[in-house]
């Protein structure tokens, strides 16, 4: 029998980290022949031609907005990443391992999973600061493996909780298009752009954790203090997006005529390179008006990025943190000087390929997270900047042994292999005891007991007698019903569904009253869904085996 994989991401074939991880590692797993793997697609229906030219079973989350589903799927925010069809996937799949490498609250739902005892759960979570919220370190801890994309994530786990299972390493690596072209001042001629220029540039969403302000008046200073009229910042981003106001911060440092950016026309597909004047202009190759910013709704392809890069003469990462960071070994790979921020994941890998790093002015911690995030030394940064500009004609023997420290130390193969490695090791439970086991229905106690004498015996009543969970007292979700019950308030949820998520992102008073009634009726709700799930479970296994 092989054992079932089951790789829980975005979709493969999407221009994302996550998912080109997911597909560079899936591709190899599927060639074990002691796995047979499937994937679900978070952010892809089932229908999509994409997933069933696949060579591994694929499962769409996303419902049809025709579909009787969709409004559900609209209105529980977690559903967007698996909650609206993982258990129904696990029914029909019935994994022995089930595998994720996101964000926490990109996963939290399969903890939290009716068949959660059924399967062994390996995660690799992208740990981009420290501390590490305590509920994310619950839900890690609770994995039966867990893997980290950097040695900076390695250490912020082992160090901050001893009850980690913790495997191995597996961190991603660039594609092999990303690499340097033979006569770059002849590329940057292809790409429209002057062939004695010197560029600085960036790969990097526009959001508010990557530090455009901060890398805009570093670039104007060094502008001032260089006075090199042929030196220019080149953002590959895009504008609206959930960050900055980019056209603001290029006015404010006076970069209309220095900064540039990436177009892809939506007609004719070819990608030009301009100084940013709108989101939209008119398309130089087929003049029409719809030369679109790259990003999510317009990307590049791998082939296309790369001769981004190799307009660059210097990469710079600058970011308040990072889980990863994949544009710093892309752009190694293309041979490039790498500048980052050393911190988080930054730091693992600027080490790893003997980078440029920055070293951080300060710290801060963030009140929506409590993680720490770097405040970076702009001066540190203008600093390099000089250097590697004045050193420019060593760019290229800098940047040829960048590359071959990323080539030593990253690869798909070394990532697969570690998934690979430790899959093996896995011992497949005995159906009897998961998907074929007799139903286990457990009816919520109606209400509380009289002659309870603290809230804490009610907290824990809900748990042993309405929830049926006695094995999460003391843990995260016990000790927040606890405080919540206690100070008569709770903080709103994620999801809207359930009592589970917890976030304070909003700026704004999102306390709501709590009392230990409420918190029995949100725990009977969540052990009736349990129920109802075991029932769809034991009705499928009957309707298999023939049992009426």
């Amino acid at each position: 029998m092989k054992k079932k994989i089951l790789f829980c991401t975005e979709a493969s074939w999407y221009a994302t980290g996550y998912s080109v991880y997911t597909k560079e590692v899936l591709s190899r797993l599927c060639q074990i022949d002691e796995f047979e793997v499937a994937e679900l697609g978070c952010y892809a229906e089932s229908s999509e031609a994409q997933g069933k030219n696949l060579p591994w079973k694929f499962y769409g989350n996303k419902p049809s907005p025709s579909s009787p589903e969709y409004e559900a799927y609209k209105a529980n925010p977690s559903a967007q990443f698996g909650d609206q069809s993982f258990n129904s996937v696990l029914l029909d799949f019935k994994p022995d391992i089930v595998m994720d490498i996101r964000d926490w609250w990109m996963m939290e739902f399969e903890q939290r999973s009716p068949f959660r005892d059924f399967f062994h759960w390996a995660i690799m979570p992208t740990v981009d600061a420290e501390p590490q919220y305590d509920q994310w370190i619950n839900t890690y801890a609770s994995a039966d493996a867990v893997f980290a994309y950097s040695e900076f994530g390695r250490d912020t786990l082992i160090n901050q909780c001893d009850d980690i299972n913790f495997v191995d390493i597996a961190s991603p690596a660039a594609a092999s298009c990303f690499s340097p072209v033979a006569n770059k001042a002849a590329h940057k001629s292809s790409m429209g752009i002057s062939p004695d220029c010197f560029i600085f540039g960036t790969v990097m969403r526009n959001q508010r954790r990557k530090l455009y302000p901060d890398l805009m008046q570093t670039f104007r200073r060094f502008l001032d203090e260089t006075q090199d009229p042929n030196c220019f910042l080149y953002c590959h981003t895009y504008y609206p997006d959930v960050g900055w106001d980019l056209p603001k911060l290029i006015h404010q440092n006076g970069l209309a005529s220095r900064v540039l950016v990436t177009y892809k026309c939506k007609s004719c597909g070819k990608v030009s390179v301009d100084f940013f004047q709108n989101s939209i202009q008119s398309c130089p190759h087929c003049q029409s008006l719809t030369n679109h910013m790259v990003g999510i709704a317009n990307p590049v392809s791998d082939n296309e990025l790369a001769n981004v890069y190799n307009c660059f003469d210097t990469y710079i990462q600058y970011a308040n943190s990072e889980g990863f960071g994949m544009p710093q070994l892309e752009a190694a790979n293309c041979g490039l000087p790498v500048v980052s921020v050393d911190y988080s994941a930054m730091h693992s890998v600027i080490k790893n390929i003997e980078g440029f790093g920055v070293i951080p002015s300060s710290y801060y911690i963030e009140c929506e997270t409590g993680c720490k995030r770097a405040i970076p030394n702009n001066q540190a940064l203008l600093n390099i900047l000089k250097e590697l500009h004045a050193k420019k004609d060593m760019l290229p023997t800098i940047g040829a042994n960048t590359r071959a420290k990323a080539l030593e130390n990253y690869s798909w193969d070394k990532a697969a292999d570690a998934w690979a490695k430790h899959f093996k090791t896995v011992e497949p439970k005995d159906l009897s005891t998961t998907w074929h086991s007799p139903a286990k229905i457990f009816e919520p106690a109606q209400s509380l007991p009289q002659g309870l004498t603290s809230t804490t015996d009610a907290v824990n009543f809900i748990f042993t007698d309405i929830l049926h969970k006695p094995e999460w007292i003391g843990g995260y979700l016990w000790k927040r019903v606890l405080r919540d019950v206690s100070f008569g308030y709770r903080c709103e949820n994620m999801d809207k569904q359930f009592y589970f998520n917890e976030s304070h992102i909003k700026n704004q008073n999102n306390n709501t009253p709590f009392s230990i009634e409420q918190a029995c009726e949100e725990m009977a709700n969540f052990r009736n869904q349990l129920n109802v799930w075991e029932n769809n479970r034991v009705h499928k296994i009957q309707q298999e085996m023939g049992i009426k």
